[in-house]
């Protein structure tokens, strides 16, 4: 049964994705032009001036939640607990995030480019919307096909770029730290927070 793919075996992984609806929410007015494609999964060879100046939402938290997802910000929190658990596929730009509704400057946070994209859905046993093609696939249910994994704590769907997968080990660490504004979906549930 495809659900079991889900909840049992070492290689259970969780959508990564940002909690749209509370109080933790941020997001930015305008998405910086920096060079980096921030949802390809790959290295960038762009030299960036840091920090980014990002501008926050005036409705933004105050302070921000540990992840933005406008383009991939992390507080340096929780790049430290993923590092923990053995996340090393990060490259990271120093962030100015500033709030100009209150004034403020948040500096402990990072731009993230999630570096390595692995191509391990199983379409056949998937659910997905007919006329997208990878890498910008919407799934209703995402099974993965866990032989691809290859065990890698944290990496983009080649098939649906946006969207980030985080292992149970990682999934743990985060629920453990107590971060704000962070959701961890089961795959089967990935459509109802597409376009975050």
């Amino acid at each position: 049964m495809a659900h079991e793919v889900l909840t049992e075996g070492p290689d259970v992984y969780y959508r990564l994705t940002n909690d749209l609806y509370s109080s933790n929410f941020a997001g930015l007015s305008s998405t910086p032009t920096t060079g980096v494609p921030w949802t390809m999964g790959v290295r960038s060879k762009a030299q960036v001036e840091e920090p980014i100046q990002c501008e926050l939402h005036p409705e933004s938290a105050d302070p921000p939640p540990d992840l933005i997802l406008t383009i991939p910000i992390f507080s340096t929190r929780l790049i430290e607990v993923l590092k923990s658990v053995g996340v090393k596929n990060m490259d990271l730009y120093q962030v100015a995030l500033n709030h100009p509704e209150l004034g403020k400057t948040y500096t402990d946070y990072r731009a993230v480019n999630i570096i390595g994209r692995i191509a391990c859905a199983d379409l056949k046993r998937s659910q997905y919307l007919p006329g997208h093609e990878p890498p910008l696939m919407k799934f209703d249910k995402l099974v993965l096909d866990e032989t691809k994994t290859m065990g890698v704590p944290m990496f983009r769907l080649a098939e649906s770029t946006m969207c980030i997968l985080v292992s149970e080990k990682v999934k743990q660490a985060l629920e453990t730290a107590g971060l704000r504004g962070v959701r961890l979906l089961s795959l089967d549930g990935a459509a109802n927070t597409e376009g975050d």
